[in-house]
């Protein structure tokens, strides 16, 4: 795939006025290496923030927005920021919605703890998947009920 149009002047300039959170950067990369063979100018947003599974750490966290091949305007291309940040907003939210169930409950290494915290939105990281997606996770018997209700084996 190839696409094409020109530097998005535009954009460039409200990346350079753009402030949002403390921690939070932007910035504009013309070739640069999203990874699986997928490269192009990207607007990059990095965070600082606490870390969703290690609550007393921070981590520093870039993601790769793919820049649309588009001559928008000014305001066009200022909603598309605005919609960007939502995207990292949402991951974010579902980085740190947790459920705390009380316990108790048996570690992996034998020892006891009186709650299980899940993180049912926990996004998808891997290689191929949308981090912004919101997913769910039905439970095994969600899976295995038909759509009539009957529970197959």
């Amino acid at each position: 795939m190839r696409q094409q149009a020109p530097y998005p002047a535009e954009l460039g300039s409200l990346v350079g006025q753009l402030a949002y959170k403390p921690g939070w950067s932007f910035r504009l990369s013309t070739l640069l290496d999203r990874g699986q063979g997928c490269f192009g100018m990207t607007l990059v947003i990095t965070i600082s923030t606490q870390h969703s599974y290690r609550p007393d750490e921070t981590i520093t966290v870039a993601h790769y927005m793919p820049v649309p091949p588009a001559a928008y305007d000014r305001r066009s291309w200022q909603r598309w920021l605005l919609d960007q940040i939502l995207l990292v907003e949402r991951h974010e939210a579902m980085e740190f919605f947790t459920l705390v169930i009380p316990g108790p409950f048996i570690k992996s290494d034998g020892t006891e703890t009186n709650e299980y915290r899940e993180k049912p939105y926990a996004p998808s990281h891997g290689p191929g998947n949308d981090p912004y997606m919101i997913r769910e996770i039905g439970t095994r018997k969600d899976r295995r009920t038909s759509f009539r209700g009957d529970l197959n084996p």
